[in-house]
């Protein structure tokens, strides 16, 4: 062989050894490899007999970077309907709260039984809701069905809101205070409009199961509504041992000791004489038999009539008015005269002692004025034959049956 033809074989050797290691080199790096079970065909390299070459790779290791997912949380236990107890401030209303909240003003109302119109007093606690809703109080005929239909919501409002405990339909007990998600009730609008101004006031609470709100300032007057112990009064003005107080839309007057309220404040409320008078309402003044009637009797004119009774049975005034005299009087013994609007005065005569009330004195209807007897003043024309009360009625100086105005 000439010496060319071994260079050039030479050449054709180390061009075939430098074309496997590209070959093995682009396998390693350009390739991916693909799992054990991958198959790729590659073209045989130039030169070569023309074919198809099967390759099987196993593929590199490599770090797996999951995208960025954000962390799982579990819902928080919801155990109670109200996030807070807040206590009413100076200037605040139930607006404000229902605003600075987020919840609805009839919300904050149901929640806390303000429905029935009471005053708010200075730090009073208020339960507020988690959401808009109702709170209410089972009774007896309630059932889930019927209570969700009501209040315009889902059964699975209540079933499913966590602070009611409610496993399912039939845990719904009598007496049991439940929270509707969403549920409404009919409420006065009137009522939902003051009530969204109101604030903290002077208050005085009552501490009776029953208390007369009146007309004005006295027995006498007539009777508007009760209220039961510890309804909220906003007290607005005093009168003697009477104040003015206002609930719920209705102002009337309500006896000072039937309140629980500090002398303190009491004293700071405007005194007022700004009431109509009393109406003319009567009463019996005394219990027993009517023994002498009004009008004609033993050639005379009996201008009243006579109850007897023991000695010392109460006699009381029969009408609100003014003492025009007290004590001993002409014809009558012991006695006592009372003047009334309308140019009307009441004559209780005979009493066994010196009357309890004074000339001057103001006394409501059905005040005690003294004990029954038979006292009279012979030299100014009286006579008794036993206990009893003489009651005479003069309208405007004229003597009228006491039966035409007695009860």
């Amino acid at each position: 062989m000439s010496p060319l033809r071994r260079h050039l074989g030479l050449i054709a050797l180390v061009l075939l050894v430098a074309l496997g290691e590209v070959q093995s080199h682009w396998s390693r790096w350009l390739l991916a490899p693909l799992h054990d079970s991958a198959v790729m065909l590659m073209p045989a390299p130039t030169g070569q007999v023309v074919g198809t070459t099967m390759l099987r790779y196993a593929a590199l290791p490599h770090e797996v970077i999951d995208p960025l997912v954000p962390a799982v949380s579990q819902p928080l236990a919801v155990t109670d309907a109200f996030r807070t107890l807040h206590l009413l401030a100076e200037a605040e209303t139930l607006g404000d709260l229902a605003e600075r909240y987020g919840v609805s003003l009839a919300s904050l109302i149901w929640a806390n039984g303000l429905d029935r119109g009471d005053a708010l007093m200075l730090g009073q606690p208020l339960r507020i809701p988690r959401v808009s809703g109702v709170v209410y109080v089972v009774r007896p005929g309630d059932d889930v069905a019927s209570l969700a239909a009501r209040m315009a919501v889902a059964p699975e409002a209540l079933l499913t809101f966590g602070p009611n405990r409610l496993a399912d339909a039939q845990d719904l007990a009598v007496g049991m205070e439940i929270f509707v998600p969403g549920g409404v009730l009919p409420l006065d609008e009137h009522l939902l409009t003051t009530l969204a101004q109101r604030g903290a006031e002077p208050v005085g609470v009552v501490q009776v199961d029953e208390a007369n709100l009146r007309q004005g300032p006295g027995t006498e007057y007539d009777r508007q509504i009760k209220l039961e112990r510890g309804r909220q009064v906003g007290l607005r003005a005093r009168h003697a041992d009477w104040l003015k107080v206002e609930i719920a839309g209705t102002t009337g007057w309500i006896r000072s000791d039937l309140l629980h309220v500090s002398p303190e404040l009491v004293e700071s409320l405007p005194e007022t004489n700004d009431f109509p008078p009393p109406p003319p309402r009567w009463v019996w003044p005394a219990r027993g038999t009517l023994t002498s009637p009004f009008g004609p009797r033993w050639g005379s004119f009996h201008n009243g009539i006579d109850i007897a009774n023991r000695a010392w049975t109460p006699i009381v005034a029969a009408r609100a008015g003014w003492v025009r005299e007290a004590g001993w009087c002409r014809g009558y013994g012991y006695c006592v005269k009372i003047r009334h609007s309308g140019g009307v005065e009441t004559i209780y005569g005979h009493l066994v002692a010196q009357p309890d009330v004074a000339a001057g004195d103001e006394v409501t209807v059905g005040q005690y004025l003294g004990g029954m007897g038979s006292t009279y003043d012979r030299a100014g024309g009286g006579y008794s034959t036993g206990v009893h009360l003489h009651f005479t009625v003069l309208v405007n100086g004229r003597a009228v049956n006491p039966l035409s105005v007695l009860p």
